[in-house]
């Protein structure tokens, strides 16, 4: 499980140091490979190769005709990359990817429970707060889902 939100740096070759905390359970579910790709946030996620494979089955499982889903597929397949930790324990982000993510420089490591988000730290800033302000209506939203 992935817990936190840390601050790191992208260096001028594009890599990224992956906290040490998260380090340990890619290592253990994955042998240090991740697949990094994007989603539906303006941000980056890595997934573990068991969790990759979840998210592959889940997805196997979608009309494949459905606009939305063609679409997601697209998105999420097309920009995935497969990355090896290096042994400092870092990354190589694509360029095409951190251009999307909008990174360059400081970044937000935040663990999402199954996966790790990299933020550039002005959109996570504004979406934290942007959630912060819609407390209400998530609660509410969150108790109709039953938690």
């Amino acid at each position: 499980m992935f817990l936190g939100n840390f601050t790191h740096t992208i260096d001028s070759k594009g890599r990224l140091s992956i906290p040490v905390r998260f380090r340990e359970t890619i290592n253990g579910d994955s042998n240090g490979i991740v697949y990094l790709t994007t989603e539906l946030d303006p941000c980056l996620v890595v997934y573990t190769v068991k969790e990759w494979s979840l998210l592959q089955e889940k997805i196997k499982n979608l009309p494949v005709m459905n606009k939305g889903v063609k679409e997601y597929r697209r998105l999420l397949y097309s920009r995935a990359s497969e990355c090896s930790l290096d042994k400092q324990g870092r990354i190589l982000i694509p360029q095409k990817l951190r251009d999307h993510a909008g990174l360059d420089g400081d970044t937000y490591v935040i663990g999402n429970n199954n996966k790790i988000e990299i933020w550039k730290p002005e959109r996570w800033d504004l979406i934290e707060a942007q959630a912060e302000e819609g407390l209400e209506e998530i609660q509410e939203e969150l108790a109709n889902l039953g938690l």
